[in-house]
């Protein structure tokens, strides 16, 4: 039997089916992690769509064809993955081990307990306390720089597997038929989904057209963030976010035009789109005037951009994709569709499960 045939779909099925079945005690989980409950509905519905089987089964098949003759797959006895506080983000990489038969366990997050556990249990998968997620040989991380050298430093041993820090953006281009509020809805669903605390959340936009027309559209996306900060319960931040929203928010009205209706606020920036703004739910905005512009407005480090939404006239510029594309995305979505990941997506750009294997050459023997 060939390592592509090993691929198991009817248990991938199976496990999507029990988280499916049981959602009500996910969202309860979800809240009870702190999470608004309105968004917590519509963030699993996303999750749902997103983890179809058959088409991360097709893709699996297709990384495991790239071994050529003679190479063996040697699986690890064991996987440990950590995962991070945002509910379903590290759910992905142990759905796909579990279609191939690899034995796991999970460790979760500290402010991710309840929703973690419940997912597990349902999943049937082993939740990993204290120190036991040490113990495979190989760890998959999702969550931030700092916490993938934690990891490395304490099992220098094992093979890690990380997915570290990454931010997104959009890219809107402007055109005479292009109703800007409408475009605005787009991109603001992409902000305040999971209060943009994940790597796929939008942090900045960048405005392919004239300076009238972008700060107008920084009005309009302003207030439409608000209207979905109440849609989805985000309208109060966290309480640990209060302070240093507001700080922030006095620091960007200091450096020029902001515009503020709920939580969060959109600054017109000068200089390019780095980090994004310290302060949930809001973003920078960047015009340019052509899209051959748009790289000069993007000054992320190399290997942290994760994705790019693109809003507006896109479709009918040649070259946009690809253009974005360049700038290290691993993720090129329409706006109000970047936070619906596919399950077959190589997370980080990497293989989703060749990173978890030591290939053998057996051609000789």
């Amino acid at each position: 039997m060939s390592m592509a045939q090993r691929v198991d779909v009817k248990a991938g099925r199976a496990i999507v089916a029990r988280l499916n079945a049981e959602q009500d005690a996910l969202i309860e989980a979800m809240v009870t992690d702190g999470w608004p409950e309105a968004m917590a509905r519509e963030g699993l519905a996303m999750h749902m769509r997103s983890w179809e089987v058959e088409g991360a089964a097709e893709a699996l098949r297709r990384e495991l064809e790239a071994v050529g003759p003679g190479q063996h797959l040697m699986w690890p006895q064991r996987v440990s993955h950590i995962w991070p506080a945002l509910p379903g983000a590290g759910v992905g990489p142990v759905l796909l081990g579990a279609m191939m038969g690899v034995p796991q366990g999970v460790k979760v997050s500290r402010r991710g307990q309840a929703f973690g556990k419940t997912v597990c249990e349902l999943a049937g998968w082993e939740v990993l306390e204290g120190e036991r997620w040490r113990e495979a040989p190989v760890v998959v991380v999702s969550g931030s720089d700092e916490t993938l050298r934690e990891v490395r430093a304490r099992v220098p041993g094992a093979r890690v597997v990380g997915y570290g820090h990454r931010v997104s953006f959009a890219v809107m281009i402007d055109g005479p038929t292009i109703e800007l509020r409408r475009e605005a809805q787009k991109i603001a669903e992409d902000v305040v989904m999971w209060r943009q605390a994940g790597c796929f959340s939008v942090r900045a936009v960048i405005f392919v057209g004239q300076e009238e027309r972008c700060r107008a559209f920084g009005e309009r996306l302003a207030e439409v963030i608000a209207q979905v900060e109440v849609r989805l319960g985000a309208d109060t931040p966290d309480e640990g976010a209060v302070s240093a929203r507001a700080q922030a928010l006095t620091l960007a009205q200091m450096t020029g035009a902001v515009f503020v209706r709920g939580v969060g606020y959109v600054r017109l920036a000068a200089e390019p789109f780095e980090t994004g703004e310290s302060s949930p739910q809001a973003v920078s905005l960047h015009r340019v005037d052509e899209v051959d512009d748009i790289a000069r407005a993007v000054g992320v480090r190399e290997g942290q951009v994760q994705g790019v939404a693109l809003a507006g006239a896109w479709q009918e510029r040649s070259g946009v994709v690809e253009r974005v594309a360049s700038l290290g995305a691993t993720r090129v979505a329409p706006a109000g569709q970047m936070q619906q990941v596919p399950l077959r997506w190589w997370h980080d750009g990497q293989a989703n499960l060749l990173s978890w294997v030591r290939v053998v050459e057996c051609s000789e023997l």
